[in-house]
C-alpha cells in the first residue's frame, strides 16, 4: 500500500498539471471561450482581433473538437472549478439545468431584459430558457446567446424531379403529394428519400414533424406526462405513415444502418431525389458537389391534421460562467458578437443564418434564405422532456418499421410499456 500512493500522488499531480496547462491562463485583460464549432474558428479569431482593436480587451477562442471531447472536457473543468468565462455545456435542457442549479451558469435575463433579447428570434432564445413550470425546477429566466441558427427541412435536387416529369420549382405540400412525387422518382429508378437513420435523433426529428401535427404541443406535454397513451389511435397513425412510406418504397437502400454523413454523400453524388438535413448541408453538399442543383421544402403536411407543421430548429449558444472574474467584459462582448455588423459578417462567412433577426436580409442564398424564414415553426420549447429510454424505444422501433420487422400497433404497446416502467420508478 506504501509503494501504491506514491504511484498516485504522481499520476493525480499530472492530471491536475494537464488541466491546468489546458486551461485559460487568464491576464487582466483576457477573456477566454470554450467552443466546437471548428467551422467557425478563422471568423472567431478575426473578430476577436478587432474587439481587442476597438476596446483594449483581449478575446481568445479556443476550439475542443470533436463534441464529445469538447463535452467531457467541460464536465471535467466544471468539477475542477476551471471552467473558462465563456463557454457552453452543449446536450438538451436537462444537461444545461444541472449546469445552471450548480452554479456553473449565468442568469442572463436582467441583461436581456435591457432589450438585447428583442433581437433574438423569439422560439430560438427559449432554448436556453426555463418557463415557471419546468420540471428541473430551474429558476425560471434566460441563460444563453445565441450566435447562429440552424434547422432542418427535406432537400430536393431540382434535376432528377425533372429527370422524373416533375416541375422543379413546385414541391410537394402535404403527404399525399409526397407520396405521389416519390411514386414518379421510383418510375424513372430514382431512389426517392435519404437521410441518416442510422442515428436515432434524425429519426426522432422526422417522427416529430408528423407528431406536433397530429398531437400538437399539448398532447405531446399529455403523452410525456403519461396522460396520453401511446397506445391511443393517434400515436398509432403517426407510426403508420411510416408503414406507408415503407410500403411505397420510399426510402433508399440501407436508410437504418446509414450515419448522416454518408446520406450527404447519396445526395450529393445524386443517388437519391430527397434528403432530410440540417441547414449546414448547403456548406457541405458544396464542398462534395459544387454543381448539384437544389432547393428545399417543409416536411409534408397531413391533411387532416389539427395543427401546423413544426420542424427542428436550432442554435449554437454560448453561456457565461459566473464564477468569472471578468463576467461583465465577457456579457459586453457577447452583446457586441451578436451586434448587426457582426451578426452580417459571421452569416456571409459561414452560411449560417444568423440569431440576430434585424439582419436575415443579409442572407444571399437561397436556400438558406429558405430555411431562415422558417425558422418561427420551430418544435416549440416544453417544460417537460421524455425520457431518454422511451424516445430510444420509439426511434429504434421506427426503425424497424422501416425494415418490415415490426408493426405500427406493436410499437405503440412496446413503447407504453417502457413508458408504464419509467412512470412505476418515479
Amino acid at each position: 500500500m506504501r509503494k501504491i500512493l506514491p504511484v498516485l500522488s504522481v499520476l493525480l499531480c499530472s492530471f491536475l498539471f494537464f488541466l491546468f496547462s489546458c486551461s485559460p491562463k487568464k491576464t487582466k485583460e483576457q477573456i477566454v471561450i470554450w467552443h466546437w464549432m471548428t467551422d467557425r474558428e478563422d471568423v472567431f479569431n478575426e473578430l476577436a482581433k478587432k474587439y481587442g482593436e476597438l476596446t483594449g480587451v483581449n478575446v481568445k477562442f479556443e476550439t475542443y473538437a470533436p463534441s464529445d471531447v469538447y463535452r467531457e472536457k467541460v464536465r471535467a473543468a466544471a468539477q475542477a472549478g476551471l471552467l473558462p468565462d465563456i463557454y457552453s455545456p452543449l446536450g438538451a435542457q436537462r444537461e444545461l439545468a444541472s449546469f445552471i442549479k450548480a452554479g456553473y451558469v449565468e442568469d442572463l435575463t436582467p441583461y436581456m431584459e435591457e432589450g438585447w433579447k428583442n433581437i433574438f428570434f423569439e422560439n430560438v432564445l427559449k432554448q436556453n430558457s426555463y418557463s415557471e413550470d419546468n420540471e428541473w425546477e430551474v429558476k425560471p429566466g434566460i441563460y444563453g446567446v445565441p450566435i447562429d441558427v440552424v434547422s432542418i427541412q427535406i432537400f430536393y435536387n431540382k434535376s432528377l424531379f425533372e429527370k422524373a416529369g416533375l416541375d422543379p420549382h413546385k414541391t410537394p405540400q402535404t403527404f399525399d403529394g409526397f407520396i405521389n412525387v416519390c411514386r414518379k422518382l421510383r418510375e424513372k429508378g430514382i431512389q426517392p428519400f435519404v437521410s441518416g437513420f442510422g442515428e436515432e435523433w434524425l429519426v426522432d426529428v422526422f417522427s416529430r414533424s408528423f407528431e406536433y401535427q397530429i398531437l400538437g404541443e399539448e398532447g405531446i406535454i399529455k403523452t410525456i406526462k403519461g396522460e396520453i397513451k401511446y397506445t391511443d389511435p393517434r400515436w398509432i397513425k403517426i407510426f403508420e405513415l411510416f408503414e406507408k412510406m415503407r410500403d411505397e418504397k420510399i426510402f433508399a437502400e440501407g436508410i437504418v444502418t446509414m450515419i448522416n454523413k454518408d446520406a450527404e454523400r447519396v445526395f450529393a453524388t445524386e443517388k437519391a431525389a430527397m434528403a432530410l438535413n440540417g441547414s449546414w448541408g448547403i456548406n457541405v453538399y458544396s464542398g462534395m458537389n459544387p454543381r448539384l442543383n437544389y432547393n428545399v421544402f417543409l416536411p409534408p403536411k397531413l391533411v387532416d391534421a389539427k395543427y401546423p407543421v413544426k420542424i427542428w430548429v436550432s442554435s449554437s449558444f454560448l453561456n457565461v460562467n459566473p464564477k468569472s472574474k471578468f463576467k461583465k467584459e465577457a456579457i459586453d462582448f457577447l452583446k457586441w458578437l451578436t451586434n448587426d455588423e457582426q451578426q452580417v459578417l459571421l452569416a456571409k462567412q459561414t452560411h449560417n443564418i444568423p440569431s440576430n433577426k434585424n439582419v436575415s436580409n443579409v442572407i444571399e442564398s437561397e436556400v438558406l434564405k429558405n430555411f431562415a424564414i422558417n425558422i418561427d415553426k420551430a418544435f416549440p420549447t416544453l417544460p417537460v422532456q421524455e425520457h431518454w429510454k422511451v424516445v430510444g424505444v420509439k426511434c429504434k422501433g421506427i426503425q424497424s418499421i422501416i425494415i418490415g420487422e415490426k408493426t405500427a400497433k406493436q410499437l405503440a404497446q412496446e413503447l407504453q410499456q417502457e413508458k408504464e416502467k419509467i412512470l412505476s420508478e418515479k
